[in-house]
């Protein structure tokens, strides 16, 4: 990897809160299964997730609604709202006992790091699901673990590097680090002043 790319990978890493799972998989299932089979209630994440990218592409069309029509763009994104706070309820009450509510992931557009009780073997793969909060948008892929260093308190810092992502998550992923890049500077601009 070129110093260039390197550079801007760890200046876009960021600390994010997330609800995380991983399991481990073979080389096999990478190539033959999605990643989604490996979690339970998939299916509302993604539902969640497609709702998102509606809105997304709809934004144009809702800014001309409300060029000519405030009260009705409004209405309309108070259903949106709605329907986000229905899915966020339901995600919430779905994530499994088995979820690591870890409270902090090491983020970056490339992949992520994580801390963990257990070693893995560099090159050996995961399937991860990243539902970041308070949005709970997420992200369900494989990854590939590049690094696990043992740390001082016993624990194991695991580096996966993404496999595969879709643009639509590329863009879930930039879009948490704007997000919270953006948070931060708030926050330590009203801690500055």
């Amino acid at each position: 990897m070129s110093t260039a790319i390197n550079e801007k990978r760890q200046f876009f890493r960021i600390q994010q809160d997330v609800i995380f799972n991983f399991c481990s998989v073979s080389n096999d299932n990478v190539n033959h299964n999605r990643p989604e089979q490996y979690f339970e209630h998939t299916e509302t994440l993604c539902l969640f997730s497609e709702f998102q990218n509606i809105d997304g592409h709809s934004s144009q069309l809702l800014d001309a609604i409300r060029q000519e029509s405030p009260l009705v763009a409004q209405y309309l994104s108070s259903i949106n709202q709605k329907i986000d706070l229905v899915c966020q309820q339901v995600l919430a009450s779905q994530s499994s006992v088995h979820d690591i509510d870890s409270g902090r992931v090491d983020l970056s557009q490339g992949g992520l790091a994580f801390n963990c009780d257990h070693s893995m073997g560099v090159e050996s793969w995961l399937a991860v699901k990243l539902i970041f909060l308070p949005a709970y948008t997420g992200v369900i892929s494989y990854g590939q673990v590049t690094r696990c260093a043992l740390q001082h308190d016993g624990s194991y810092l695991i580096g996966v590097r993404f496999h595969n992502l879709t643009e639509e998550q590329s863009k879930v992923i930039a879009k948490q680090i704007l997000n919270t890049q953006i948070m931060e500077r708030q926050q330590t601009y009203a801690f500055q002043h």
